[in-house]
């Protein structure tokens, strides 16, 4: 007895062993079965790896379908093995099953030539692709937007001899719009018609009636139209587009949707359509009964239905509604998207934006500050310049630019300068000016550094600039300051080789009569007279003689005037804006002797002159001393111009202005007090 325990104590463990193993075994399986089940693929392919038993088919193809959705690389090598694994671990052969699922993956993963090489190993192992196959397949190249292989990959079914199916022809439909490939479509559909290839469905008529939208072909448009409307089997999706064909009438719109709102349940996307075209036809009380119907439907709005919203604020340019939905977003935890966020902040920082408006604007989307790109924030960095907030500003530069990734341009240090030119610290903004001047020259000058430039000075930055330091109020403190930051800026052009533009000239002139700065006018001029890449327009020379005049310098108006009327280029013609700079610098610099002789030469050569240019002229006869150029500009008033309410004569309009011209001198004058009331009483009858 002694001698058979060592026996039978080795015959317990032999069979306690095997009892070990075959639950573990049966435990893995159930472990693989659990994962499968619930979709998990991460622990279905951890669980597979455990594997020591066999597993049923049925199984494998469970989790065949679960592996081939996987959107990793990972999950598709996982896929490849359990497919080599099959007839080596399991005893069964894959078949069509199989192979399809994994050209599937590949087309999940781009990798359509791999899935065509996949269909052609099939052939040469016995197994024929079906349709399916090919289906799958074709749906690859969709993916990659390759329609010419879609093509091919077509006639190679048709000389199989296999016969393409509805999901076949939706799908090279479906490329072909994605594609934009809309006489493909078209003429798909005319043979169809003819030759009745396949009998069409509702996703089929509905990406024609799509295409036929997109490239406005109403003929083919209309005609799948009415075939869709007279369908049976009519759903949400066809009926959406059904409603945007009908997009540019609301009424039409609105109508179809009444016709078949009892055939088709409509979803989210048919009222964001409604709304959307609601909008943009400025109907409040559609707009406000679409979303009464949305309210009784229970469908929330989602980010397209405030996208949409939003837009039509942007179109509107109503900045208050557009920051009130967005705050209304935030509180209905939807998240905006890249998009909205970078267009609503360069709608907010737009020049009619007020400080309040980007203050509000800036707390709204402080979450969202990693969504905004390079634009966008240079956009609100000019609103904010635009105000002369040049410590918020150069926080955004410091935050966004210094410490992220996000790379500044040419437009991000024009902002930056240009906030503290308007905030008044003239030395801040010269000193970033001069570390970009010296960055410009040193990659201009050395060519391997040309690589390395993030920013060019262009002549659209010294435009900015320069027009900004040009203006001021007259009574301005720091106004010599500002002009000589101008025109160094100004100087410096020429030698970084950039061309000054007629916009930075006419800044300049601007600046120099602002400040009546008769040197630096002067200095200007002549950079004019010698710039041979320069072709001055109208803008020009009206800057020049509107500089002149507020010098004081009346005889270089004239001559400048003179130089227009007689000589100049033939693309430069004296405009209404010119004529009252001239005759103003005559009643100003003791020249109203020569304004009748420009005046009657203007009423000779038949220019049409306006209200301010009556004005004008009326106060320089009235400078005239004594009362004769008074009394012949009340006698132009009554005799060419029109008295308020008279809308059957074309002689421009005598304004406030007029009056309160001819008044003013009359008193200067000293005439009779009752020649002046009775002019104010006739000014009082004619303005009111």
């Amino acid at each position: 007895m002694a001698t058979k325990c060592p026996v039978v104590i080795h015959q317990f463990f032999q069979h306690f062993s095997a009892l070990q193993l075959r639950n573990y075994s049966s435990h893995s399986v159930a472990s693989l079965r659990r994962a499968v089940s619930k979709g998990n693929l991460k622990q279905a392919r951890s669980a597979y790896e455990s594997l020591d038993a066999n597993v049923d088919h049925h199984l494998l193809r469970k989790l065949v379908l679960l592996a081939r959705n996987g959107k990793s690389k990972q999950d598709l090598d996982f896929l490849k093995t359990i497919i080599q694994d099959m007839p080596v671990r399991f005893n069964v052969t894959p078949v069509q099953f199989e192979y399809n699922a994994l050209i599937q993956a590949y087309g999940i993963h781009h990798s359509p030539d791999k899935a065509h090489q996949l269909l052609n190993h099939m052939k040469s192992m016995g197994i024929s692709p079906n349709v399916y196959s090919y289906n799958i397949l074709l749906k690859c190249y969709k993916r990659n937007n390759d329609f010419t292989q879609a093509e091919l990959l077509l006639k190679e079914m048709e000389n199989n001899q296999l016969q393409p199916d509805i999901v076949t022809y939706n799908t090279l439909l479906q490329l072909w719009l994605q594609c934009r490939h809309h006489d493909k479509i078209f003429e798909f559909y005319k043979a169809n018609n003819k030759n009745q290839l396949i009998r069409p469905d509702i996703y089929t008529l509905s990406i024609v009636l799509e295409a036929a939208m997109q490239s406005r072909h109403t003929v083919i448009g209309d005609q799948v139209f009415q075939q869709l409307f007279e369908s049976e089997n009519l759903d949400t999706a066809a009926m959406n587009v059904m409603l945007r064909y009908k997009a540019d009438s609301l009424d039409d719109m609105l109508a179809l949707y009444n016709d078949l709102q009892n055939r088709c349940r409509a979803d989210r996307i048919t009222f964001n359509i409604l709304l959307d075209a609601s909008l943009k036809q400025g109907s409040p009380s559609e707009t406000m009964m679409i979303l009464s119907q949305m309210k009784r439907a229970k469908i929330e709005p989602d980010i397209v239905t405030y996208g949409t919203w939003m837009n039509h604020y942007f179109r509107t340019g109503d900045l208050k509604s557009a920051l009130d939905l967005l705050d209304e977003m935030q509180r209905a935890d939807i998240k905006p998207t890249p998009r909205v966020l970078n267009s609503l902040v360069n709608t907010a920082s737009s020049k009619t934006a007020s400080l309040d408006h980007l203050d509000r604007l800036i707390d709204l989307i402080q979450p969202f500050e990693d969504k905004l790109d390079v634009k966008a924030y240079n956009s609100l960095m000019g609103g904010l310049a635009r105000h002369g907030r040049s410590a918020q500003v150069q926080g955004i530069y410091d935050k966004v630019f210094r410490d992220n990734n996000l790379q500044p341009d040419i437009a991000t240090f024009t902002h930056l300068i240009l906030a503290y030119i308007n905030d008044d610290l003239l030395e801040d903004a010269m000193e970033i000016y001069y570390a970009l001047r010296e960055h410009h020259k040193k990659c201009r000058d050395n060519p391997k550094q040309k690589a390395k430039v993030f920013v060019q000075l262009d002549a659209t930055f010294y435009s900015i600039l320069i027009s900004s330091l040009s203006s001021f109020k007259e009574n301005e403190k720091r106004v010599s300051q500002r002009l000589v930051a101008a025109l160094r800026l100004f100087n410096d052009m020429r030698p970084l080789q950039i061309q000054p533009s007629t916009q930075i000239y006419t800044a300049m002139l601007h600046a120099c009569g602002q400040s009546r700065d008769e040197y630096v006018l002067e200095h200007v001029y002549q950079l004019i007279k010698v710039d041979l890449y320069l072709d001055p327009d109208i803008g020009i020379y009206n800057a020049l003689m509107d500089a002149y005049n507020r010098i004081g310098d009346g005889r270089t108006v004239l001559d400048i005037w003179q130089q227009l009327v007689s000589s100049a280029p033939p693309n430069v013609a004296v405009d209404q804006a010119s004529v009252s700079i001239v005759l103003d610098s005559c009643g100003h610099n003791g020249y109203m002797h020569r304004a009748p002789s420009i005046w009657n030469w203007l009423k000779r050569t038949g220019f049409e002159l306006n209200t301010n240019n009556y004005n004008s002229y009326i106060e320089c006869l009235c400078r005239i001393p004594g009362r004769v150029g008074w009394d012949r500009a009340l006698r132009l008033m009554k005799e060419d111009m029109r008295a308020p309410g008279d809308e059957i004569s074309d002689k421009p309009l005598i304004e406030e202005k007029t009056f309160n011209t001819l008044i003013s001198f009359a008193k200067k004058k000293q005439f009779e007090e009752s020649e002046i009331k009775q002019l104010e009483a006739w000014k009082e009858q004619c303005i009111k």
